[in-house]
């Protein structure tokens, strides 16, 4: 039975059993628009008549100025309300409109000790904290994270003084509301609008807000006599601590399949570019550099260090973006493959990208830019690109072929990376609407993944997000798209660009946002780094293992083209040796990391465990530059198990009902502590390699 009620006259929200109000200003309903031509106009809602029906609570009303009629429909769930919300057009003409502003309000001038929490980013990809008291939105102190790209045209954002996430805590001390706007057909966001009406300070949550770049797209047109509706927000009363609305976020995509199926056991990854080098589509150092010499070189470091496929980075195209394997350096992909599995025990991953780094595509395929002529662009470091529109179909069928045509041969790890969205394209030829929106090229992107998904299907696909791909934020919700069944277009999202200075992003914060990713939901996410950027204590290694389901390494020496500036010097082998010896500890372990539940007992203190296994492992971190004693507390339901459990690497003793873990850490350490029946793991050989019982399933 839910945990909360409305008064649909008066617009409060709040939980009886609590006596918490949530809500207690009435329902926002604004639009801002115009019909066909005509000046764009605010508009509130001119008549409201609430009704019910079989289980139902429907708001109906007109805004009058517009002629949308609002279709507005409550239910009541296992878990809290759903909110659904649909417009129709009542014109003869299209209705545009450029801003939308719908939800619940409560007066936060009377709510000094609340707060409004992003998850899962609570802390987002640029290190930027997303956790705001009522004093911070009271006065302005919020912004949200933004991606750009001065190479490409950028549409105006449409969320000024206004916040979005995937999902909100709305809290007060020891409970709150988890309010969730879930979506997987469109791009849209849950908003929270701080309001300054008259004398009052109101935050205007969950409705329907725009975002981003005028998200949901095809909600802010209506044709002639057509409706639309949005995505469903959830709202659920969460109890205990902020965290646990983070878990019920996880839990909520779980059910929904946005997750890793049972059987998931992704290989570790070698990347050779991290020694090799970057030398993007300089035929002649790619001739001398990157050669099937070099590329087994580097499976040779792969299989001394435990990896399990050996992925290739820019370098194995006749030129990037044509997706042609260069058969005259490298051989046949097939002889590669079959090279790599005899000599070395790998597999072969590699990545695609949707730009060219050549003149090599027709033109007539490129995305044609308002007013401008088709042709290349400048990217970084003087590189030139050619613009390809993915939403072109007949394009699109040639690069699913030829990416198709390699892996057949038996490649099992696909990286689509560098497809972001490039701006709207206005060729007519192309066969889309005229001009293309992000929401449009999203589509064709995960579209491209799922034919491949479905022709392969021995391929694991990571996709990075097709609109803000790299740092600082992404575009599009971590879960859209994504299935662990057949149901999704691809199985990874991108560990965010936490690949090139990896301590420095540790200590600066930016790489907390994979924590709080873990706790708010299990999309795998995959993510290579370099040895060469970490430090001889494995520091990122085991920050990587234990926040990215996918793991990959590279860079016993570093190259001078990918190394980040002013690094310390280091003794290749000695860390080459140490991650060689921590390899060797994940691998025993690794089960717990690709496939256990995560529980994040602080920033710095992540528990992994397995369902219907005592017990666990526990990475303890010490980001400080002075040796630490860290203590940390676990819960028989943690454990699972109320009998005590043995601990390897750290001291561990029960108390007020708790087992405490004790462990001296040196600076800029991890600590690696096995519970119950993991410390038997440590004993096991290669205890991920028996796949389970229920292998196919989804996790629910």
């Amino acid at each position: 039975m839910t945990m909360l009620d409305i008064d649909f006259v008066t617009g409060r929200m709040w939980c009886p059993q609590r006596k918490t109000v949530f809500s207690d200003r009435p329902y926002v309903y604004w639009l801002l628009g115009r019909v066909g031509n005509a000046e764009t106009m605010p508009t509130e809602l001119s008549r409201r008549d609430v009704s019910s029906k079989e289980g139902e609570t429907i708001v109906s009303g007109l805004f009058g100025r517009l002629r949308v009629a609002l279709q507005q429909v409550f239910r009541v769930s296992e878990t809290g309300i759903e909110e659904t919300i649909t417009f129709k057009n009542l014109n003869s003409k299209p209705v545009v409109l450029s801003d939308i502003g719908l939800g619940f309000a409560a007066d936060i001038r009377s709510r000094p000790e609340w707060r409004l929490c992003a998850i899962p980013f609570r802390i987002q990809l640029d290190g930027s904290r997303h956790d705001y008291s009522t004093v911070d939105l009271i006065g302005g102190n919020f912004r949200n994270a933004v991606y750009r790209d001065d190479t490409r045209p950028c549409l105006p954002l449409t969320e000024d003084a206004r916040l979005r996430s995937e999902a909100w805590g709305w809290w007060q001390e020891d409970h709150g509301l988890l309010v969730i706007k879930y979506n997987n057909m469109d791009i849209e966001m849950s908003v929270a609008a701080p309001l300054a009406i008259g004398n009052e300070h109101l935050l205007r949550f969950g409705g329907v807000g725009s975002s981003l770049y005028g998200e949901p797209s095809r909600g802010h047109y209506l044709s002639p006599d057509s409706e639309f509706t949005f995505g469903t927000t959830h709202y659920v009363h969460v109890e205990g601590s902020i965290e646990n609305a983070f878990r019920c976020y996880r839990d909520f995509l779980d059910a929904r399949g946005h997750c890793y199926p049972l059987s998931y056991n992704p290989p570790v990854n070698w990347n050779e570019l991290y020694d090799i080098g970057w030398y993007h589509s300089d035929e002649e150092k790619l001739s001398r550099h990157y050669t099937k010499d070099s590329l087994l070189r580097e499976a040779e470091k792969a299989r001394d260090c435990g990896c399990e496929l050996l992925y290739l980075d820019p370098g194995w195209e006749k030129a990037e973006g044509t997706t042609l394997w260069d058969d005259a350096r490298l051989g046949s992909v097939a002889d590669m493959i079959a090279v790599l599995r005899r000599d070395y025990g790998l597999q072969l991953g590699f990545r695609t990208i949707l730009r060219c780094y050549r003149d090599h595509w027709p033109h007539r395929h490129m995305v044609q830019h308002a007013g401008k002529p088709k042709g290349p662009v400048m990217d970084f470091e003087g590189q030139q690109y050619w613009e390809l529109c993915l939403c072109d179909h007949s394009f699109w069928k040639q690069k699913v072929e030829r990416i198709r045509n390699i892996t057949l041969e038996g490649v099992r790890f696909l990286m689509v990376d560098e497809s972001d969205w490039r701006g709207p394209c206005y060729d007519p030829e192309h066969g889309h609407a005229v001009p293309t929106r992000p929401a449009d090229h999203v589509r064709a992107v995960y579209a491209l993944c799922r034919e491949l998904r479905r022709q392969c299907p021995e391929l694991t696909i990571e996709c990075h997000d097709p609109v803000w791909p790299w740092y600082t934020c992404i575009y599009v919700p971590t879960y859209f798209q994504q299935g662990s069944a057949d149901c999704g277009a691809y199985h990874e999202n991108w560990g965010f660009e936490y690949m090139w200075n990896c301590i420095e992003d540790l200590r600066s914060g930016k790489a907390l946002a994979l924590y709080y990713y873990n706790l708010g939901c299990n999309v795998p996410l995959y993510l290579h780094i370099t040895m060469a950027a970490d430090n001889d204590a494995c520091l990122f290694f085991w920050w990587a293992a234990s926040t990215v389901r996918h793991l990959g390494i590279g860079g016993k020496h570093g190259h001078e083209s990918v190394n980040p500036m002013d690094m310390p010097a280091y003794d290749p082998q000695k860390r080459f040796a140490a991650y060689q010896k921590q390899m060797a500890l994940y691998r025993r372990l690794k089960t717990y990391f690709v496939r256990g539940a995560f529980h994040g007992l602080g920033e710095n203190i992540h528990f992994h465990t397995l369902p219907g296994q005592a017990g666990g492992v526990m990475v303890i971190f010490n980001l400080t530059h002075a040796d630490q004693v860290i203590e940390a507390y676990v819960t028989h339901e943690q454990l699972q198990s109320s009998h005590p459990l043995p601990v390897e690497g750290a001291a561990g003793i029960y108390e007020y009902g708790k087992l405490k873990v004790t462990v001296v850490i040196p600076a800029m350490s991890p600590s690696v502590v096995c519970i119950g029946e993991a410390v038997g793991a440590l004993n096991s050989i290669e205890a991920e390699s028996n796949a389970p019982a229920d292998a196919g399933k989804t996790r629910r």
